[in-house]
C-alpha cells in the first residue's frame, strides 16, 4: 500500500553499506530510521532498493492503521525479502 497522497508519510530509501535502508517520514520529521533489516543479528542492509522500500511501504502501512510499526519474522517473509526464506 502505497501512502495517499494528502497523508504526509511518506519513506525515503537510502544507501548503507553494501546494501540499502530506509526512513520513514512524517512531513520533514524523521520517524523511523531503519539501516539494517530489522530482525536479523548482525548489522545487515538491505540487497536491494525494491526490498527495502517494499519494507518501508509495509511499515507506512501498520502506521496508517495504528498498529505498531515492527515488522515480524512472517510478514518480512511475506515481502518476499530474500534472507527470511530460511525461517
Amino acid at each position: 500500500m502505497v501512502p495517499q497522497k494528502n497523508i504526509p508519510l511518506h519513506s525515503e530509501i537510502f544507501k548503507a553499506g553494501d546494501g540499502y535502508g530506509y526512513q520513514i517520514e512524517l512531513e520533514d520529521k524523521v520517524l523511523i530510521k531503519q539501516e539494517y533489516i530489522p530482525i536479523l543479528e548482525g548489522k545487515r542492509p538491505f540487497t536491494t532498493a525494491q526490498d527495502a522500500e517494499r519494507t518501508a511501504h509495509k511499515v507506512i502501512s501498520k502506521i496508517l492503521k495504528k498498529e505498531s510499526p515492527i515488522l515480524t519474522i512472517s510478514e518480512l517473509k511475506e515481502l518476499q525479502i530474500p534472507e527470511f526464506n530460511q525461517y
